[in-house]
């Protein structure tokens, strides 16, 4: 007989929390009405090898021998005896391959990381860079690649890492910084290496010591499956793993412990900065976070690392504005962060800006609109043929099209024309979209909603075909069952018994009480519950 019986009898003994954890550990959407169909599911081969591959190689033995652990019971490999599909299918497993780890890691490759992340946040709000499954576009990757000399993978590697993080989400078909990802910038380095590190750290129980990393893990888990843990795809990133090296932060055992260990290891900050006539800043030094957070808001990167380099333009100035920033405040952060007063071309960069902000404007009235005091302008932008894809037609001075305000917005951006958008009352909307997201919070409800009713489901009548489908289920597996049958005159009576055959509409069960033989019509069993 299978172990459906006795895994329900293990189940029933939850709470909805503690199954609902069970069902999020599934591989599949946990499905069927009640704890015999999940039961059914959860002894199947693909839930079985999930779950084998997650014992460590002690209970593993133990299983080998048909001993049941604490483990494996809490695997449900067991319950008081050792499943025998379990047996089974672990005579079937072989180990499976490992990850490739090539990529060096160090504490400078975690402040790297968070450099990263922070041009990713600010570039979705100067560009549109359209979702994907896979993540970033080539050519949108390329954009923040070429800050760092990277490549394309290494940018689509940390965008990974603040999917995960939940810093990004798809908002109206292009990526945009979420609430989560806006308030991470904000974070000094120290805390905000934390939030991607606590995304990413899904290591399975173990104690790990210096050297091999995937070597421990395979001498504790030797049937795991590590090609999807977070913690190997991303640890090098963070400063946690080189190559298949443990490195101090990860020996310390935990995202909090490591983040201490790694704060003291990362680049000492400055803030100095040299601002200079050919409209560029340099900072000679790592960047301070806040320091990082200003400059973004109104310079373009262009060179990424230990040392950075900046350049302001009239399009890098009208986003600080349309954000709410003002450009007295730019001129004030220059002169004290450099010491010295502003080169010519800078203060006049920043007066021009602040003269002609808002000429070249963005609205929707039914359609969008782009207007401008400039008709020179406008056939301009009629003309440039990167924005052929518009399809621009001049109506009463504006130029109209039916791409959306935020397309059309974006695109006059990456053609170099500072544009605003205005709201229904002509206000300056800002560029800074953040997307909602839902919380895991919320998604760990809905387990719990759907585990309190697999438990519900136990005490309540079943409809008349699934009391078909349980008696026959009994009848097949030699269970008994406890029924509660309408009698005539309209009382419900509870037998415990074993049925011996099904025909018809009527069933034929032993009395375990009386040890008598009785048949009963299977339209007076109002509820079915195998014992």
């Amino acid at each position: 007989m299978s172990s459906i019986l006795p895994l329900v009898e293990k189940l029933r003994e939850y709470s909805p929390s503690e199954l609902a954890a069970v069902l999020g550990r599934m591989v599949a959407a946990p499905s069927g009405s009640d704890l015999f169909d999940l039961a059914r599911q959860l002894l199947g081969k693909r839930e079985l090898e999930s779950r084998l591959r997650r014992a460590g190689a002690k209970d593993l033995e133990q299983l080998a021998q048909g001993k049941a652990t604490a483990s494996s019971r809490e695997l449900l490999l067991s319950g008081k005896e050792v499943f025998p599909e379990s047996i089974e299918l672990l005579g079937e497993l072989e180990p499976l391959p490992t990850p490739r780890m090539t990529m060096a890691g160090s504490a400078l490759s975690a402040y790297e990381t968070m450099l990263c992340i922070t041009e990713i946040l600010f570039a979705l709000e100067q560009h549109w860079f359209d979702v994907m499954k896979t993540g970033l576009r080539a050519q949108d990757a390329k954009i923040v690649a070429e800050k760092f000399k990277w490549t394309n993978q290494d940018v689509q590697l940390r965008f990974r890492i603040a999917q995960r993080a939940k810093l990004v989400a798809p908002h109206e078909d292009r990526w945009v910084s979420t609430s989560r990802g806006v308030s991470w910038l904000s974070q000094d380095r120290r805390s905000a290496w934390l939030t991607l590190a606590n995304a990413c750290w899904d290591l399975p129980k173990i104690k790990l010591q210096t050297g091999n990393v995937l070597s421990q893990l395979k001498a504790e888990y030797p049937l795991g499956d590590f090609r999807s843990l977070g913690i190997l795809e991303f640890g090098a990133a963070l400063g946690l793993i080189n190559r298949e090296e443990a490195l101090e932060p990860l020996l310390a055992g935990s995202p909090q412990r490591a983040a201490a260990v790694l704060a003291k290891a990362l680049p000492q900050s400055e803030k100095r900065l040299v601002v200079q006539g050919d409209m560029t800043i340099v900072a000679p030094g790592p960047l301070d976070a806040a320091l990082h957070r200003q400059l973004d808001s109104f310079a373009d990167s262009e060179d990424l690392g230990l040392a950075s380099r900046f350049r302001i333009s009239r399009l890098s100035l009208s986003h600080h504005q349309e954000t709410g920033g003002k450009l007295e405040d730019v001129s004030k952060l220059l002169t004290k962060a450099s010491g010295k007063d502003l080169p010519q071309p800078i203060g006049y960069a920043i007066s021009q800006a602040t003269e002609r902000f808002g000429e070249l404007t963005v609205a929707w009235d039914g359609v969008t609109r782009v207007s401008s005091k400039d008709p020179i302008l406008l056939t301009q932008l009629r003309n440039e043929k990167s924005l052929y894809h518009l399809d621009f037609k001049l109506v009463s001075g504006e130029l109209t099209t039916k791409a959306s305000t935020e397309l059309c917005y974006f695109s006059l951006r990456e053609c170099g024309y500072a544009a605003v958008m205005l709201g229904d009352a002509g206000q300056v909307i800002s560029p800074r979209f953040t997307a909602a997201i839902k919380e895991e919070v919320e998604e760990q409800s809905e387990l719990e909603l759907k585990a309190q009713a697999l438990l519900n489901d136990e005490q309540k009548a079943a409809d008349p075909s699934e009391i078909s489908r349980q008696l026959t289920f009994a009848l097949k597996n030699k269970l008994k069952v406890h029924v509660s049958v309408e009698m005539p005159d309209g009382s419900q009576s509870k037998l415990l018994l074993t049925p011996l055959g099904i025909a018809g509409s009527r069933l034929r069960g032993r009395d375990e009480e009386k040890q008598a033989e009785r048949t009963l019509p299977i339209g007076r069993i109002r509820s079915v519950t195998l014992s």
